[in-house]
């Protein structure tokens, strides 16, 4: 046995006031005027002996009410399992991932997370410290509370688009309790246990308990759309259609396939699970253009539903300084389709041959410059790279044999470019706004951007000359869409590629809000990142009113993936010491391990109220024989002669 209150044994010092109450007492008998009534003086003792045997029964009485209310207070409990625990720092971790959403019979899988943590909740203590961490949204900042607060706080918690790193919030629910400094601490983990939620790498919780429970129900079948891409990469030109794809993956099912933009469905199309859908797209007025693609929604729909968004531009206005036929032939195709135009006089877009011409840009154009086919011309070439404060220069390669492009970050398939003589690129790299956009084989930079540090604005350079003796890319068809991409102005290229819901992403300098896709404004600081991406849809980037740029953000695609881990991959992620419970009630008889047992103050309490009662009726009843006793007259006094 032991007390949660031991403090308060202290008050059975209080026994001490019925005693020295008894000892104290005092009662005054009768004096009689003679001594010969024998009768009346045995009556008399006897009385007296019934007086003593009362108020030695009142004295234990109340002795073991006070006795009781004192044990009581100090809340006894007998070792074992039972309702009462040691105060406990307690970190509930929630998975409201995205895959929570998805419903199993008429609830989501999310609401029995809830339930289960406010069940657990209600074994909770007054003196227990609890946290709540929504484990899909890391910015969020969990503070300490009672119970209370923990149960608003699970009631409130919703569902996030974002995915999640189980055992990264089970490191991070551990050191939450570690640091309380409280005699137990545990971390209470619900989740669905998908597959994706568990990298490998243990959750590292040190001593404290970590108990798990998870719903068993098999996952149903599920069909998600995958990435979108609109022109291939390149944005639409204003006035002019274009083309989106987008992957229909899980289900196999024939579903349909909607594309909305601005607001109005401007395609439509069936589609089977495993299959791409090519959907028109355009033509639109130069501006930002948002939307989505949707299909009809099944148990996870939050996963139904893509948004994109696309700044529409004019086609731009190129100047060519040089001579290479090659390029003249692309740009001539790009521009009897009208994605380009040519203008010398005020240019988007300067295409400066062997770099002539681009030690004289002014006015923030942006440079492309293709090396010569002759080494002899590397000299005047890397001078006027010097003159427009272009960081580079261009360098005969040691390099022997064929090579070909192995990683690049552009929006054009370079895979099968094949480089078979050419320069190496020496620099900035690793500088601020330097940009490293394609790699051959080796490692060596092959197509680099930035921003130069004279009049010239943005630069874009390529690693070979635009000759089939050193490259096979002006006789391939990969031609046309790399000298397009070559020539889209800063910000006229492809946007930004979706955002994956809960990363955050970079802020323009002068923003100051962002409106969410529930309509609410947030106040920011464009010199840092905006964090809070919970909800899926367009996010709007403002300065004051004015509209700085618009970001799709979308579910990962690893949180459609609904197949639980299996148990290896669950202790692997976090560890054999990890308690898993599926069934609710024996979920509710696990939490809080430092069990101390059952507590006793209810019984001691009604104890010590049928003592009380006792002793109100012996007390009533001395008091009935005190008055009936004073009620019998007295015998009349006799006097001797």
């Amino acid at each position: 046995m032991g007390f949660l209150n031991p403090l308060l044994l202290l008050a059975s010092a209080a026994l001490a006031v019925p005693i020295i109450l008894h000892l104290f007492h005092r009662r005054e008998g009768r004096r009689l005027s003679f001594p010969a009534l024998r009768y009346l003086l045995r009556t008399e003792r006897e009385h007296a002996r019934r007086i003593r045997f009362r108020q030695l029964l009142l004295l234990l009485l109340r002795s073991a009410v006070i006795l009781l209310l004192v044990l009581a207070g100090a809340r006894p409990f007998l070792e074992g399992e039972g309702g009462a625990h040691a105060p406990t720092a307690l970190a509930i971790v929630i998975d409201n991932s995205l895959s929570t959403g998805r419903v199993i019979g008429d609830a989501r899988v999310l609401d029995q997370l809830k339930g289960a943590a406010l069940a657990a909740l209600e074994r909770a203590g007054g003196e227990d410290r609890i946290w709540v961490v929504r484990a899909a949204e890391p910015w969020d900042v969990a503070t300490p509370g009672g119970v209370e607060d923990a149960h608003d706080r699970i009631t409130a918690t919703a569902t996030s688009a974002a995915a999640v790193d189980l055992p990264a919030a089970v490191r991070r629910a551990a050191a939450l309790v570690q640091q309380a400094g409280m005699p137990a601490a545990e971390v209470h983990l619900l989740t669905d246990l998908q597959a994706t939620a568990l990298p490998p790498g243990r959750a590292q919780a040190g001593n404290v308990p970590l108990l798990v429970f998870h719903p068993t129900a098999s996952p149903p079948l599920n069909r998600y759309l995958g990435s979108i891409l609109v022109g291939g990469g390149l944005p639409p030109l204003a006035g002019r259609r274009s083309e989106l794809v987008v992957g229909v993956a899980g289900d196999t099912a024939e579903a349909p396939l909607r594309l909305v933009a601005e607001g109005r469905i401007r395609g439509a199309t069936r589609v089977a699970g495993g299959d791409v859908a090519t959907l028109p797209i355009g033509p639109f007025p130069a501006g930002w253009i948002s939307g989505y693609v949707e299909t009809d929604p099944d148990k996870l729909s939050a996963d139904d539903r893509r948004w994109f968004t696309l700044f529409v531009r004019p086609p731009p206005l190129v100047s060519v300084r040089g001579q290479a036929f090659f390029l003249e032939q692309a740009l001539a195709v790009l521009e009897d389709a009208g994605r380009l135009g040519r203008d010398d006089a005020r240019p988007d877009v300067v295409v400066a041959v062997a770099g002539e011409g681009a030690q004289a840009v002014r006015g923030g154009s942006t440079v492309v410059v293709i090396p010569p086919s002759e080494p002899a011309l590397l000299p005047a070439l890397n001078r006027r790279l010097a003159e427009a404060g272009i960081p580079w220069r261009y360098e005969i390669s040691d390099a022997q044999g064929e090579t070909r492009v192995a990683e690049h970050r552009i929006p054009v398939p370079l895979e099968e470019v094949r480089v078979s003589g050419g320069y190496q690129l020496v620099g900035a790299q690793g500088s601020p706004g330097v940009e490293v956009l394609a790699r051959l084989e080796d490692g060596s930079p092959w197509l680099v951007a930035g921003s130069g540090t004279g009049p010239t604005g943005s630069y874009r350079l390529l690693g070979s000359a635009l000759d089939p003796a050193v490259t096979d890319l002006p006789v391939s068809a990969f031609m046309v869409p790399l000298l397009e991409w070559l020539v889209s102005p800063p910000g006229g290229e492809a946007r930004r590629p979706t955002v994956a819901a809960g990363t955050p992403f970079a802020l323009p300098g002068s923003a100051t809000a962002i409106e969410t896709p529930s309509g609410l404004r947030q106040a920011v600081d464009g010199a840092q990142d905006f964090r809070a991406t919970r909800e899926a849809g367009i996010y709007r980037v403002l300065a004051g009113d004015s509209l700085l740029d618009l970001v799709a953000v979308n579910p990962p695609l690893r949180e459609s993936l609904l197949e639980p881990a299996d148990g290896s991959g669950v202790e692997q992620a976090l560890g054999p010491e990890a308690r898993l419970v599926a069934d609710s009630a024996a979920w509710v008889d696990a939490v809080f391990v430092s069990h101390l047992g059952e507590e006793l103050w209810r019984p001691l309490l009604l104890l010590a109220l049928l003592l009380l009662i006792v002793e109100s009726w012996v007390a009533s009843t001395a008091a009935s024989d005190a008055r009936s006793r004073r009620g019998t007259p007295e015998p009349a006094p006799v006097s001797g002669r």
